[in-house]
């Protein structure tokens, strides 16, 4: 099969000396365990699920001449102690090939394990799913970003899928090529690495840490789950999460505090020091943008190291496993963790200082070589950066470096490391009586000490910190309560509705449903409500209450935004699904919607809440993947689809639907808007790279921008044109997913501007303001052939009988009609790619006080959106969108 390594070259970059020893690092062997414990069967832990089948199609696709697997074999890969938070298996396959000869083919695959305490961990934070991205998506482009520079580097050994459709278990392991075959393997842990392996790995550090903060450059800002991590932006999660697991093994560290030499002497110190671990913690996880960034390997302990040695046992390349713990941020995370774990105790603290000269100086040529425009740290950078994070080395002091010096025990299991039961705290107990264990930290206390990192720090903690600290301040009474002329009452018929056994209401609550930046003009409140059943059961109904935003700088009543939406609900959205049923295609196109029995004066929309059934939105910030953009564009072309049978059976719609939430009334508003933002806009975007392909012409396309749209809006009845959902942005989607992550259905939110009219509103706007970075441009063509093909499927099913434009004139339709190209970029792109906070307003943001102004900046400048617009607009310009703007006329 295909081997990353199989041309077994040589990375000259990382050698570090001629004379690096042999496989064997100490003279003398640590001191074996006084009691060896016999060696046992772990063949019970192979997962029950795991066969050969599910092999198959990635052998047939990857081994040349397959012809069939003669002979399957799983076991344990690691001894217990070497890995406690998943369970390494070793698949070893013989495979026949076409010839009648046969082949060994060997994989590593990580499961977890069956446990309760991995289950819970799991619901928290899936790192299997973060892991499997960074080895797929992530590793391959750092290892690109060396190759075009003509340097063969491998950070990690190739990963594969399998078909979780078949074993949806599969989609929790990470499965990868088992480089054991070409050499590689742990250096015994006991005896850590010596001052030649160290430097070789802090070199493969600083070539991946180079690699990690030039890809922000390449390819833009990294996912959420790199950047916030696998439990995402939750600070009080977080932080429950780190007190809980630090909790056992602080309380088991001071407990045996009297074994150190000296020890007792720390124990003021510690307790304070200890206090404020989970702190410092979090501290190191906010993104400092002052500071060098680079992706972090976020466990590198050097289990997660294989070194491979040459016939002369040289060191020849080394590779990092495990990367279910990746962070972008600062260097110093990987720095402390890797130096105080993995490092013989001889050179830990007195070549500490050199290690970092070392890594700093292969840092910075690696970032030249990449060609990384960014500030390099120098060398006192650095340093004050591992001191303003050095409070962080006391977790691999006491709960990473302990379990790197334990003897193999059978105790050794991720129940004990986890539980707070009476194996669990033996098992943690004998982690410090351990006298290898003993003789490092006796020697590091002092050394933190001398360095000041047993001091409590006293920097001001972070905005953020500091509102996760904080108690909940109680919310002023009426703000997530529903509207007083709405009774809990009057959701009696509703849901008697949905449910004929139906009793009583025994309570409702409600509040805000959207988060300040996602919803502009309108107010959406979710409204849960307790209700008692025939059979005494209680059941639990979640509605949407849409409703008017309380706006100043923009009174949203006057678009008459909510009657059309109302209409779309009662009358669009059912006429359309009920073609497709007719047809044999159960079709769904949003939630379902309810209307009061009595009469209300003030307008409002009221919902199924889709969240039960377990629908999502995609992180606007992130954008969505080829799978999600696929699911989204087949919604519009069945939509769409739709609405060409809906007219040619009941005649043209009414001319509300001839504009969206832009009209000769409402121009002036928009205009207004524009010139509050145009300065702002010019300013930041102006000092992005490649800005002089375009910028002349941004004066012009924000002065005309609104004009172009009402002339864009004008309806040519000669033409193809569609009912468009006028507003198909991110967060008017929802996805509900299969058992294996895959998307099972598509709903579409927030009617309030559709408009009928040519399809290049829907499609540009989409594409441009929702998918993922890399599909904007390089998917495009591809996106705009899935969507046409299946809106020519859809009318075709649906037995339309009228013009159906081929894929060459649509893509001549989106020419033709380029407004909501740069115009998406230029406006919703940036609202998707801002994280507002709670003070966030639609007022404030247009307003002209300091404070608009400065949250206008802070959107056009952010690492995430300047990305987009270094790769997009030149890609808009160069297919001439920008040039009807420039010329003065549309086309």
């Amino acid at each position: 099969m295909g081997l990353r390594n199989s041309k077994e070259k040589q990375s000259n970059e990382v050698k570090t000396s001629k004379q690096a020893p042999k496989a064997q690092v100490n003279p003398e062997p640590p001191a074996p365990p006084n009691k060896p414990e016999p060696e046992v069967d772990h063949s019970d832990l192979v997962p029950k699920w795991l066969n050969q089948t599910q092999f198959e199609e990635l052998l047939a696709a990857d081994v040349d001449q397959f012809s069939k697997i003669v002979g399957f074999r799983v076991k344990p890969a690691m001894a217990p102690g070497e890995n406690y938070a998943t369970l390494m298996l070793r698949i070893s396959i013989d495979v026949e090939l076409t010839d009648k000869s046969t082949k060994l083919v060997s994989f590593m695959m990580k499961v977890p394990h069956d446990t309760p305490q991995m289950e819970q961990m799991m619901s928290m934070a899936n790192f299997f799913t973060s892991e499997n991205a960074a080895y797929t998506e992530i590793l391959p482009k750092m290892e690109e970003l060396y190759k075009a520079k003509g340097l063969d580097i491998k950070f990690a050994p190739r990963a594969f899928k399998l078909d979780a459709t078949k074993e949806p278990k599969v989609a929790n392991t990470v499965l990868m090529h088992d480089l054991g075959q070409n050499g590689f393997k742990n250096i015994n842990r006991l005896e850590c690495l010596n001052l030649e392996q160290t430097k070789f790995a802090l070199t493969r550090l600083a070539q991946f840490h180079a690699a990690g903060a030039t890809m922000v450059q390449v390819h833009g800002p990294y996912p959420d789950i790199f950047v916030n991590g696998v439990m995402g932006n939750n600070k009080e999660a977080i932080i429950a999460f780190m007190e809980g697991m630090l909790a056992s093994f602080r309380t088991s560290f001071m407990a045996n505090l009297d074994k150190f030499k000296n020890g007792e002497e720390y124990r003021e110190k510690l307790e304070k020091a200890l206090a404020g671990l989970t702190m410092e913690f979090m501290k190191l996880g906010i993104v400092d943008p002052n500071e060098f960034n680079a992706l972090n390997h976020g466990d590198c302990w050097m289990n997660n190291l294989l070194f491979k040695m040459n016939s002369s046992g040289d060191l020849e390349d080394m590779v990092f496993v495990d990367f279910q713990n990746p962070k972008y941020g600062s260097p110093a995370m990987d720095l402390l963790y890797f130096i105080i774990s993995s490092v013989q105790i001889d050179y830990k603290l007195s070549h500490f200082d050199f290690f970092i000269r070392h890594y700093q100086e292969a840092l910075v040529k690696h970032l030249g070589i990449l060609g990384f425009t960014g500030r390099k740290p120098s060398l006192r950078e650095l340093h004050r950066t591992l001191i303003k994070y050095g409070g962080w080395v006391l977790f691999p002091t006491i709960s990473v470096l302990p379990l790197v010096l334990l003897d193999p025990t059978q105790s050794a299991t991720f129940d004990n490391f986890m539980s707070d039961s009476a194996d669990g705290v033996s098992f943690r107990g004998s982690l410090y009586a351990n006298k290898r264990c003993q003789e490092y930290i006796e020697r590091i206390l002092p050394w933190l000490d001398n360095r000041g990192f047993l001091e409590v720090s006293t920097d001001p903690l972070p905005p953020e910190l500091l509102a996760a600290l904080k108690p909940q301040q109680p919310q002023p009474e009426n703000t997530d309560q529903i509207p007083d002329w709405l009774n809990i009452d009057d959701f009696k018929e509703i849901i008697l509705s949905a449910e004929p056994n139906f009793e009583k209401i025994l309570s409702s609550t409600s509040k805000l449903a959207t988060k300040p930046g996602d919803n502009f003009a309108s107010k959406l409140l979710k409204v849960e409500i307790e209700a008692q059943l025939k059979d005494n059961s209680v059941k639990t109904f979640s509605y949407i209450l849409k409703v008017h935003s309380d706006n100043d700088a923009i009174n949203f009543s006057d678009f008459n935004l909510f009657p059309k939406e109302i209409e779309v609900y009662s009358t669009y959205v059912p006429a359309f699904e009920r073609f497709y049923k007719d047809v044999g295609l159960p079709v769904t196109f949003s939630p379902k919607s309810f209307r009061l029995s009595k009469d209300v004066s003030k307008e409002y929309l009221l919902l199924e809440n889709l969240q039960p059934s377990g629908f999502k939105m995609v992180d606007r910030m992130i954008g969505m993947d080829l799978e999600h953009s696929k699911c989204t564009l087949k919604k519009l072309a069945q939509w769409h689809a739709a609405s060409l049978k809906y007219k040619e059976l009941n005649g043209p719609y009414s001319p509300k639907y001839n504009n969206g939430i832009f009209t000769e009334q409402t121009a002036p508003i928009f205009k207004g808007m524009f010139v509050n933002t145009k300065k702002s806009f010019i300013e930041e975007v102006s000092k992005f790279d490649g800005v002089d392909e375009y910028l002349h012409k941004m004066p012009e396309i924000l002065d005309t921008y609104v004009d172009r749209i009402l002339e864009d809006a004008k309806i040519n009845e000669q033409a193809f044109n569609v009912l468009n959902h006028g507003d198909a942005w991110i967060n008017n989607i929802m996805f509900q997913y299969e058992s294996d992550g895959r998307v099972k259905e598509t709903l579409l939110l927030d009617h309030q501007v559709t408009k009928y009219g040519n399809p290049a509103q829907d499609l540009y706007y989409f594409i441009m303001s929702s998918t993922q970075l890399d599909i904007k441009v390089d998917q495009f063509d591809y996106l705009i052939r899935w969507y046409h093909q299946n809106m020519k499927e859809h009318a075709k099913l649906l037995n339309y009988n009228g013009f159906i434009p081929s894929l060459k004139e649509l893509h001549a339709i989106l020419i033709q009609h380029p407004i909501f190209a740069a115009g998406t970029v230029l406006t919703t792109l940036s609202m998707c790619l801002n994280k507002t906070t709670d003070d966030f307003t639609t007022d404030s943001f247009l307003g002209n006080e300091e404070n608009g102004k400065s949250l206008r900046e802070a959107m056009f400048s952010n690492e995430r959106y300047r990305a987009n617009i270094e790769r997009v607009m030149p890609w808009i310009n160069r297919r001439g969108l920008l040039d009807n703007f420039a010329n003065g006329h549309s086309q």
